[in-house]
């Protein structure tokens, strides 16, 4: 066993091989094999095993692989030959690694690839409020546009795990430099309820999206940032029995009858004006004279019973529902506008009958909490006021067990209430002799 030339190679006639010892055990063979399509000469590395097994490990194929580089391989090769009882197993093993790592390194690349942006971000998180029916879906992506997207296309195409609380407050910050008050900490919300959909949406086992969209979110950027207390009114008008009493001999003469209509309902149930104006005639329980609203603040079906005063109001309006069934439509030619915008004409008509009135100043709002408050006085107690207006509950038993839907209840109580509005409100158009309650 000799030292392997080109020469030697060169001259080597098929069928034949020649080796070369190598100095950690085993030794380089150049093999001229024989094949169909003629002679090939190939490099191997061979050692005999103590069990007097050969190991044999393909380098390449002469001239492809030079004398030089298989002698480097074959050296390798002895290397780790010396160290090991089986060389075949851990080439294999090394192998399968190499390909593991290969392949993590592609998923990898293609997670990076697939990361969402701020804008992404947003759009997840409208389609998510958008599943969940939620009124105020378009106004939130409105907003988070109108002050982060478009001002700040740079963030908006930044993948959003890379947002940091710097980013979120330079743009809030910039909002209050501008005299923006409310809408601050509006659009810190909607920013915080966004980053808090991506956090779980790269883990959420309902959803498979077909191009991988992923985010990586790790925390989230907007909780650093408080909100500015001084910005949130604590709203606390209620109006008196007698202001009570002239915006319901009022509306009729300064309002849109349609809005009249409406305003007369709330303060009849202290409804959210929201919730009226998604009722349609299909919600009207006409044999119960009820109302179940599907639709509503906090997304929990409410089945409330009407009064004299709210049936006679929602009576009429069902006369004259138009093709959209609409209770409470804004206007003939668009009834189905946005819910909000529609709340704000609501607001608007309030406004313009305002000055007519002796009294100090009110909004829509204000008629919820004036119906809470005067029910309370009427002698309703305020589990019952909060089940009729649809508070939240946030008892583990209210929320989780309680399917009862206290409908007696609810009926005692709109009888007491109805009492109250007759004697107190009501009385210039009603006498209370001529009141015809709910039976109980």
């Amino acid at each position: 066993m000799g030292r392997i030339y080109d020469s030697s190679i060169l001259g080597l006639k098929p069928g034949k091989r020649k080796s070369e010892r190598l100095d950690d055990g085993g030794s380089l063979v150049i093999w001229h094999k024989l094949r169909k399509s003629g002679g090939v000469k190939e490099f191997y590395f061979r050692k005999i095993n103590p069990d007097r097994r050969e190991t044999n490990i393909k380098i390449g194929v002469y001239p492809t692989i030079t004398l030089a580089n298989a002698r480097i391989e074959a050296d390798k090769l002895s290397k780790k030959s010396a160290n090991c009882l089986d060389l075949k197993f851990i080439l294999a093993e090394e192998e399968r690694e190499r390909v593991e790592l290969e392949l993590a390194a592609k998923r990898e690349r293609t997670r990076l690839n697939n990361l969402g942006t701020l804008q992404q971000l947003f759009e997840v998180y409208r389609d998510k409020m958008k599943s969940e029916d939620r009124s105020s879906t378009e106004g939130v992506y409105k907003n988070l546009e109108r002050y982060v997207t478009k001002p700040y296309p740079h963030l908006a195409a930044r993948k959003a795990n890379l947002i940091t609380a710097d980013d979120i407050t330079d743009i809030l910050h910039a909002m209050y430099k501008q005299g923006i008050t409310t809408t601050v900490n509006r659009t810190r919300g909607d920013l915080h309820a966004a980053f808090n959909v991506g956090l779980t949406y790269d883990h959420d086992i309902t959803k498979k999206r077909d191009d991988n969209l992923s985010f990586d979110i790790k925390i989230n950027p907007v909780a650093k940032i408080k909100s500015l207390k001084k910005f949130e009114r604590a709203l606390s008008r209620h109006l008196s029995d007698n202001d009570l009493r002239i915006v319901w001999n009022s509306c009729t003469k300064y309002m849109n009858p349609v809005y009249a209509s409406l305003l007369k309902v709330m303060v009849c149930t202290g409804f959210h004006p929201a919730e009226l104006m998604r009722i349609t005639t299909e919600d009207v329980d006409i044999n119960e004279q009820a109302i179940y609203m599907l639709k509503t603040k906090t997304s929990n079906p409410n089945l409330i019973p009407l009064n004299r005063f709210a049936w006679h109001e929602i009576e009429s309006r069902i006369l004259e529902a138009g093709s959209s069934g609409l209770l409470f439509p804004s206007r003939v030619s668009n009834p189905k506008s946005d819910i909000y915008k529609r709340v704000s004409v609501l607001s608007n008509q309030v406004a313009n009958m305002r000055p007519h009135l002796p009294m100090e100043a009110f909004t829509p709002r204000d008629i919820r909490r004036t119906v809470k408050t005067l029910m309370g006085k009427a002698g309703i107690s305020k589990e019952i006021r909060d089940r009729i207006q649809n508070h939240a509950t946030h008892d583990v038993s209210s929320k989780h067990y309680d399917r009862y839907d206290y409908w007696s209840e609810k009926t005692k109580a709109m009888k007491t209430w109805e009492r109250w509005l007759a004697n107190n409100v009501i009385e210039t158009e009603l006498e209370p002799t001529k009141v015809v309650s709910i039976t109980g």
